[in-house]
């Protein structure tokens, strides 16, 4: 579906393809089609390879420049259980910007629902290119609110490992371990591609919305930054939870251990008093087997208090 919101004697209204002018021009692409595709081939002269970008999902990230526009991929994330990537492609032209998504993107929804802020990027700048670098930045500062998210579950994971170990707390930890390192592919992708735009050499964006790219790049860094110290407090808090573990294995062979100590000179004992022989020591005592029991207990109350004295448990 196609969307054309162009810039006519200071005022946004909506155009027909057929009416481009050379007034600053956004089109909005949900959902292209094979027609759709070939039209906008047509009309604005794309390369084939561009008009496969636009028609397949999932494209790497990248920034690829044309003789008449520039063709760029780049990824913004939703706040959402899963972790959700939403794909953007974007051409730049002189006066013309032109978005390709297949899903809802946050930051085109509230342009398209506001007219004066699109007004305001079309005036700011000569063409379409302050428009790019507000999707841009949103795109962008979508990373923060997942980064805090990511982060909370960090800081829940390991209270919940200095409580109890289990099962459920190493499936968040491998879970946590996945989205960072995704977000790591996709965030060193986007610091490298922005940092194509912010030197100042492409005629498609000018020379007054160059340091305006520099400061998404920034935050880019910004974020690629967040995400090393992510990764190191998964890190972290993975040998937290194999060191607990270890711990807690100790503990419970600790414990066994003592018991198996404790039981074996009982055992001896026992043992002695179940063979076959015919005379043994306090056999014709009338409370001879309860004199046994007493002795045991006593042996082992013994060892255990002996035990406790050491610190062995």
């Amino acid at each position: 579906m196609l969307k054309i919101l162009s810039l006519r004697e200071g005022i946004v209204e909506l155009k027909d393809l057929s009416e481009i002018t050379t007034a600053p021009t956004w089109i909005d692409i949900t959902k292209i089609t094979p027609e759709e595709a070939q039209l906008l081939q047509q009309k604005l002269d794309l390369h084939p390879l561009t008009v496969k970008d636009l028609s397949t999902t999932r494209t790497r990230i990248k920034i690829e420049q044309f003789p008449k526009y520039l063709f760029c991929v780049f990824y913004s994330v939703q706040k959402t259980k899963a972790l959700k990537t939403l794909e953007v492609d974007v051409i730049l032209a002189k006066n013309l910007l032109v978005t390709n998504h297949v899903q809802d993107i946050p930051a085109i929804i509230e342009l398209h629902q506001d007219h004066k802020k699109l007004e305001f990027l079309f005036k700011k700048g000569k063409g379409a290119d302050f428009l790019f670098y507000h999707l841009l930045d949103k795109a962008v500062d979508s990373f923060f609110p997942v980064l805090d998210g990511i982060d909370g579950e960090i800081e829940t994971t390991e209270q919940l490992i200095s409580k109890k170990v289990s099962s459920k707390v190493l499936q968040r930890i491998t879970s946590l371990r996945k989205k960072v390192i995704y977000l790591k592919k996709i965030t060193i992708a986007l610091r490298e591609k922005i940092s194509v735009l912010t030197k100042g050499d492409n005629e498609f964006i000018s020379k007054k919305a160059t340091p305006y790219f520099r400061d998404v790049h920034n935050n880019s860094i910004r974020i690629f930054e967040t995400i090393e110290n992510c990764r190191e407090s998964v890190s972290t808090i993975s040998e937290l939870y194999l060191s607990t573990v270890s711990n807690s294995t100790n503990e419970v062979m600790k414990v066994l251990s003592v018991i198996a100590t404790m039981a074996l000179p009982l055992t001896v004992i026992s043992s002695i008093y179940g063979t076959n022989f015919k005379f043994l020591p306090g056999s014709s005592v009338s409370y001879g087997f309860w004199i046994m029991i007493a002795i045991m207990v006593s042996m082992g109350g013994a060892m255990l208090l002996y035990f406790r004295k050491r610190g062995w448990f």
